[in-house]
């Protein structure tokens, strides 16, 4: 025994031990103090609703996040979750437009022996007069129908959107669209779209734009009914009232025949579409005039084609 003991491997074997032995003492019995840092953790703001009560809006904050360093005993420190740890800056202090800074307050729900430090102690809050725009909600048509089909008029519920928000943000708003794909279809569409929102550019403000974040509205939906309507060839005839076009001369109409459509009697019964009264006289003169047609109400045209041509030749 006396040999074993007085051996390298025993010395080492029993250094090893008291190390042991010692750091368990540390540990578990003397629980000694320790710091922990916590870094990103997100700032809550609070008070929007107090501001907005007083005509006022945030457009940005300085920082976001926080670091901390919290002292606490080893053992009680590991068995709790440093996310949960609360960082709060209450915005309803700020009273006028412009910016101010705004404490920023750090609450621990657990047992600690308090915060050593943190990285920021305020924030600088910016604000602005809040204000209020409505918005038609307009549809952006992609895609085509399937053949020989048009689009009806278009209803989007609700017409209108409203934002509100910072004067700077709302201000870069221009307008509010949804986009409706006609995907071939030959049946009436009914669906609901997402609202987007368009700057002063026409360019579209992504969702995840500060400018956005800033900004509340009234609906983030719109639902859209398009009525899907079969077309139909119709010819055109001239009008020439109670004149007759000299023997000796032909007339040409361009186009000669368009594609109408409607979702009413009107659209399906008509057989002809017919200038409105030629004056055979200047015609005559110029060879070649414009003149409008005669559209039925509620009846439409695809390619908006109200007006044509009319040319005359002399026979040869």
């Amino acid at each position: 025994m006396k040999k074993f003991l007085a051996s390298d491997n025993a010395l080492r074997a029993i250094s090893v031990l008291i190390a042991i032995i010692i750091w368990m003492y540390i540990t578990i019995v003397m629980n000694p103090t320790i710091e922990v840092t916590v870094r990103d953790l997100p700032i809550q703001f609070v008070g929007q609703e107090e501001l907005a009560s007083r005509g006022l809006a945030v457009i940005s904050e300085s920082v976001t996040t926080v670091n901390v360093k919290i002292k606490g005993n080893r053992k009680k420190m590991g068995n709790n979750d440093m996310k949960s740890i609360i960082v709060r800056a209450d915005e309803s202090v700020i009273t006028s437009e412009g910016t101010q800074s705004v404490p920023i307050e750090v609450i621990v729900p657990f047992e600690s022996q308090g915060i050593s430090s943190q990285s920021h102690y305020s924030v600088d809050v910016k604000v602005e007069e809040l204000v209020e725009k409505s918005l038609d909600i307009e549809v952006d048509r992609k895609g085509t129908l399937a053949q020989d089909y048009a689009a009806g008029d278009i209803k989007v519920e609700p017409e209108n959107v409203t934002v509100k928000g910072p004067k700077s943000a709302v201000e870069k708003i221009g307008k509010a669209v949804v986009t409706l794909n006609f995907n071939g279809e030959d049946v009436d569409i009914d669906t609901e779209l997402p609202i987007e929102y368009l700057g002063a550019d026409n360019k579209e403000i992504s969702s995840l734009d500060a400018i956005l974040t800033r900004i509340s509205s009234s609906a983030n939906k719109a639902k859209i009914h398009c009525p899907v309507l079969k077309t139909r060839k119709i010819d055109i005839k001239a009008n020439f009232g109670y004149q007759t076009l000299p023997e000796d001369f032909s007339y040409k109409i361009e186009p000669m025949s368009v594609y109408v459509y409607g979702d009413n009697h009107n659209a399906a019964s008509i057989m002809e579409i017919r200038t409105e009264e030629i004056h055979l006289d200047k015609l005559l003169d110029n060879r070649k005039v414009k003149v409008k047609l005669n559209v039925p109400n509620d009846v439409k045209i695809i390619d908006d084609i109200y007006e044509v041509e009319i040319s005359v030749d002399e026979n040869k």
